[in-house]
Parts: C-alpha cells; structure tokens; sequence
C-alpha cells in the first residue's frame, strides 16, 4: 500500500477502514522541544506523527455568554506563592474567582481555588437574564489552523459543553447537590445554553467551518462523580441535541474522557460520539481494550490506551510491548489511533531532569513501536 498523509491515515482510520498503518497520535511539552536530548524525538513527530489539532472559531465567553477576561495580583510571596483575582465581565455583571498558584520557574499544571467563579444558584439564575445571541465566527483564525496544519493531520474545533464547563467554573460537590435540589433550574440551564450551542455549531457549518468537531467535560459527568440515571437524565439528551446538528451538517465529534467510561462507551455512541480518547486502562480508568473495541469499535474511532503515566517508570521494551499489545487488540479494520493516556505523555508534568530524559527516551521508544508494528496489515 502506497504511503498516506497524516490526514488520509487520520479520515481512513475513523471511516473504520485499514489505512497503510496505525495512526501515532503525539505531542510533547515546550519545555521537552527544546531539550537536547530530545532532538531526534522531535524529527520522529515531525515526521511521522498523526495529531488532531485545535482550529478556534468561535469565542464561547463565559458559559455561552459574552465575556472581557482579566485577572490581577493579589498578593506575591517570592518563592512561593501568587494569588491572583481572574475576573469575567458579563452582561449581568462581573463572575470572579481567586485562585492561589506556585512562584516557581516551571509552569505549573493546576493551582489552589480559593473562590470559584460560580457559587450559588442564584449566579446561574442571574446568566439566564441575559439572552444568549450568536456572536462572529472567527473564520481567519480556522482557515490559519487548517493551512498550517495542511495534510499534517486534522483540525477539530471546540465546542462548548456547558455542564462540563459549569462543574469547572464551580465546586463540583455543590454542582451535583444543585441537581438534586434546584432540578427544575439545573434543566433550564441545560435547555437554554445547549439550544445555543446547537444553534452556533450551525451557524460554524454552514458557513464551512468543520467538520471535525472535539469536546472535553465527560470524565467529570461518570463515576465517581454521577452514575448512569444522572448521565441520562442531564447528559445524553442535551449532548444528542448538539451531535445530532454536527452529524446533520456532515461533521463528526471527538470526545476526551479520562477515568471510568467503560460501562458508557456504548452510550457515548447512541448519543452521536463518532471518537474518544485517551481510553485509560486500570488503575487510571477501567477501560478494557479489547472489550472496547468489541462493544463499539465499529462506531467510534478508539484512541489511546497507552499508560505514559508510566513512562517515568518502564523500560523501552516495556513500553514497546504495550504499543504492540494495544495496536493487536484494537488496530484490525481500522478504528483505531494510538495515543498516550496522559496529556503530551507526562513532558509538562516531570518532576526532575532526569525524569524528563526518560520519558524522552519512552516517547521515543512509542512511536519507534507504532511505526515497527503498526503497517497493515496487522501481523503482531
């Protein structure tokens, strides 16, 4: 089979068809990139590296609604700590929280909430005085994405998942006691902000934007945090409301979910999810591979399964037969891409320079593997 371009290897694999290898999803941390040991790890991404990339098209606000960000100091403890007030302006008046952050030179991948931006019912009810209205699409900016991007992969673009972006605007305990006791308000909001997601994805096809499309929410709206009533209640009418527009227009959506989504794969497919990624195996999640691919390997693009949570810890041959192990399970027929459970497979959350030089080395050693064992077809 004659070699393809990371786009054809990419639109092949998710048309549950054998393209001439299994697709190798990786992208590493700045800091890494401009490691010198991993010079020859950045020339094998360059090279052989199947990625989806984010293509912005539209300013989702705050929660839906139109939005100025700023933030300022509020304290600075050299060497220690900064707290800093983020606020967004809104038509119904400003939402701020206060967040508490390292002082160190690295950048650091989280920080401490001291107040969230909502707190209350009551600030829900204050969004919902103001209508929402579709605001301008930045076209340029898409079309930027899709022409540096070219044949090096795909673009997909953000939508806007409303609960999932209220349980990280808020403290999650008191976002699922509001569901219990605010029921009638927690629907309305779910009615009123998806119907304006569905109407801007819409508007975004239409005018030629698409038609891959990615959405981030779901590993906070499964166990432990929600069981399957809530999920059908609260999550599958809204999130088919919003497919079913992307699938009217021709497009396909891809979801990223960590955790425990094995017993929802097969609902994620009935609600209209055409892919989902990372796929984590235990102790991260409770994703079986092969179970995976038997329930809905035929309807949804699988990707991931490979632990770099671990690649501080294995040896090159330890990851190699995992890469091996994941590409015999999952690559036959097409429907799959390999890709590592943690984001940019650990290179923005090392914890020393030595650290970093392994998962370098491991990084390596994954795509080396995907590329000696994933030619179709599959003979592992």
């Amino acid at each position: 089979m004659a070699a393809m371009t990371s786009k054809e290897r990419l639109e092949t694999a998710w048309s549950f068809q054998e393209p001439d290898r299994v697709p190798i999803e990786l992208k590493i941390g700045k800091e890494a990139q401009e490691d010198p040991r991993a010079e020859r790890l950045v020339q094998l991404i360059e090279e052989h590296a199947d990625n989806f990339s984010g293509g912005p098209a539209y300013d989702w606000g705050f929660l839906g609604w139109p939005a100025e960000y700023a933030e300022r100091v509020l304290e600075h403890c050299p060497g220690e700590f900064i707290r800093r007030e983020r606020v967004y302006e809104t038509p119904v008046g400003p939402f701020t929280a206060i967040v508490r952050e390292p002082d160190t030179d690295e950048s650091a991948p989280d920080c401490h909430w001291e107040k969230r931006f909502i707190t209350s019912p009551q600030d829900i009810e204050r969004l919902l005085e103001a209508p929402l209205r579709i605001g301008p699409p930045k076209w340029a900016a898409f079309e930027g994405a899709v022409a540096k991007v070219g044949n090096r992969g795909l673009v997909t673009t953000g939508i806007l998942h409303p609960l999932g972006r209220l349980v990280r605007n808020a403290t999650m305990e008191e976002v699922y006691i509001w569901f219990i006791e605010h029921r009638e308000l927690m629907h309305r909001f779910l009615e009123v902000t998806n119907d304006h997601v569905a109407r801007v994805v819409s508007e975004l096809m239409r005018g030629g934007i698409g038609p891959y499309f990615s959405v981030t929410a779901h590993e906070m709206l499964i166990p432990p945090w929600a069981g399957m009533k809530f999920f059908d209640e609260f999550v599958f009418p809204y999130d088919k409301q919003v497919n079913d527009v992307v699938h009217r227009n021709g497009g396909k959506l891809r979801i990223h979910c960590h955790g425990n989504a094995m017993n929802y794969l097969e609902r994620f497919a009935e609600m209209g999810v055409d892919a989902i990624e990372p796929l984590e195996a235990p102790p991260m999640g409770d994703v079986d591979l092969a179970e995976a691919k038997r329930r809905v390997g035929d309807r949804m693009l699988l990707s991931g399964n490979i632990a770099s949570p671990y690649f501080p810890l294995w040896s090159r041959q330890e990851v190699e037969e995992a890469v091996r192990e994941a590409i015999r399970i999952a690559a036959p027929g097409g429907g799959f891409t390999l890709r590592t459970t943690g984001g940019t497979a650990g290179t923005n959350a090392f914890r020393s320079r030595e650290q970093l030089g392994k998962i370098i080395e491991n990084c390596e050693a994954y795509i080396l593997a995907g590329l000696e064992y994933g030619a179709y077809p599959i003979s592992t």
